[in-house]
């Protein structure tokens, strides 16, 4: 075990130009890095409480559970055992109160049905001591094959110090630096209206390290990330909006997304986690053309071009076939408007429709038939010469905007469904996802998908008999079937349901 135990008792008070806070080392501070931890000197007060707060810092893992137990080798009434829900990543599970002692961990995912502990497969596991009025965040980086748990102690503010925090109207920041390919940054702080050229140095942070705790004014901030000793920003935050006290742990990890920043941040209350893309993060679209042919549509070619203006040009989309992706573009986020323009004479079918890109997403329009029936003379009455039959129905084209995956997952995929089917005969479908040893009655995993709109599942890697299911005249009908096989290999996945004559 590597314990590095430093104590602090020095007091500082420091001004800077742009920023002033005062700032405290704390009096203890504790870091282990290990995947196996040994248990460390117990409590002085074992009636007294500490606290354990997974955070899942794994790109590629699955969602993970932490189970806490108290000893391994006894099953008593008394004794603590407890499976938490489990965490995906990017995302912190909630703060868990516990008598001071020692506990036995695992981190687990599920990779069978059940997600009974016996049942989970077991990434990591270990000993840890909880201290009174401490926090003991169990953190999990890298990938999910060779995860690397980091447990970190931080000293709870005390009840007075938290009185005295609110009567100067005070909060407490920590950052650790999660980003294995840039191990070593600088981090800085400014107020909103100001530059990076006026922000005031705070830390630096060597990776899987943690800064001092720095007692800052409630306020709004953007934060800065830089290579260490260098001046060419890597990162700037939105402004964060720090309205409440208490206690705060910025993380620093690798975007996944499609923004051109490096990196993300994520700040972590005791109860809360909001992710925070850097300011200038650009964003990704992709157009899917579902407009096939249809009786309804007169001199059209089953292909269209497709124009998208606003704050990034974009060569129109030129030939884009049914059934066809276009290339994803690079774009800064902003309101685009598009045309969607038919390719046999011309027209437009769709004209200066909004698209809205928010930074750091990466998406994909997708386009699709949808009817409406006609009412000329705006009275309501579509069939005008009461034969019972509607006298006149025209084609529309539809849009639907659904966020792609930028996730590397092993062992597990997230499938993205669609409905694009317009139907006098139902609505709504069901999808279900049936594996070897299931029946549609008794599949584990389905969605219900409306007329033009989107869901997404999150499977185990398996084989499925995947079947899209309608209620036509009281019975349920199998629209369409296919088998669908998920490896390690796989990617994760587009399932459209598409009308077909």
């Amino acid at each position: 075990m590597f314990n590095q135990e430093k104590t602090f008792t020095a007091f500082a008070t420091r001004s800077f130009t742009g920023l002033s806070f005062s700032k405290i080392r704390p009096l203890l501070f504790i870091i282990f890095f290990t995947s196996v931890l040994s248990a460390c000197s117990s409590s002085d007060d074992d009636d007294s409480e500490g606290y354990i707060k997974f955070y899942n810092a794994s790109p590629d893992s699955p969602s993970i559970y932490l189970t806490l137990d108290e000893d391994l080798d006894e099953d008593t009434d008394d004794e603590f055992e407890q499976t938490f829900s489990p965490v995906a990543y990017g995302k912190a599970g909630s703060r868990i109160s516990l008598e001071s002692r020692s506990y036995f961990y695992e981190l687990a995912w599920q990779n069978e049905e059940s997600s009974a502990r016996t049942d989970l497969e077991i990434v990591d596991e270990g000993e840890i001591q909880v201290n009174s009025d401490n926090t003991h965040w169990i953190i999990m980086t890298d990938s999910i094959q060779a995860p690397q748990v980091l447990t970190i102690s931080i000293p709870t503010i005390s009840d007075d110090q938290s009185d005295q925090d609110a009567e100067d109207s005070i909060f407490n920041l920590r950052m650790i630096n999660l980003h294995s390919d840039v191990p070593d940054v600088d981090i800085y702080a400014s107020d909103t209206d100001q530059t990076f050229s006026e922000a005031t140095l705070l830390a630096n942070l060597a990776l899987n390290t943690v800064s001092d705790n720095f007692r800052l004014d409630r306020d709004q901030y953007k934060f800065y990330i830089t290579l260490s000793g260098e001046e060419n920003v890597l990162f700037t935050s939105d402004e964060i909006n720090y309205a409440f006290g208490g206690q705060f742990l910025l993380a620093l990890r690798e975007n996944i997304g499609t923004g051109g920043s490096p990196f993300v941040m994520d700040n972590i209350g005791t109860s809360t986690i909001v992710q925070y893309d850097a300011l200038e993060s650009t964003a990704n679209i992709s157009v899917y053309n579902g407009l096939s042919s249809s009786s309804l549509v007169t001199d059209y070619a089953e292909a269209i071009n497709v124009e998208i203006q606003g704050p990034t040009d974009i060569d129109d989309i030129t030939e884009l076939e049914y059934g066809d992706f276009s290339e994803s573009y690079v774009v800064e986020s902003g309101d685009y408007r598009f045309n969607v323009v038919n390719t046999e004479n011309d027209s437009f079918l769709l004209q200066n429709r909004v698209l809205s890109l928010a930074k750091n997403t990466n998406k994909t329009l997708f386009l699709y038939w949808t009817e409406e029936e006609v009412d000329d003379d705006n009275d309501g009455n579509v069939d005008e010469n009461e034969d019972g039959v509607v006298d006149e129905i025209r084609p529309v084209v539809s849009t639907l905007s659904v966020d792609n995956s930028n996730r590397s997952r092993l062992y597990d995929k997230e499938i993205k469904l669609l409905n694009l089917v317009t139907s006098d005969d139902f609505r709504t479908v069901t999808v279900y996802f049936v594996k070897s040893d299931e029946i549609i009655d008794t599949a584990e995993n389905s969605r219900n998908l409306a007329e033009g709109s989107s869901s997404s599942v999150i499977l185990l890697n398996n084989t499925y008999q995947v079947l899209v299911v309608a209620s036509i005249d009281n019975n349920d009908i199998i629209l369409d079937d296919l088998s669908l096989t998920l490896s390690e290999e796989t990617k994760d996945l587009f399932l459209i349901l598409e009308q077909s004559d």
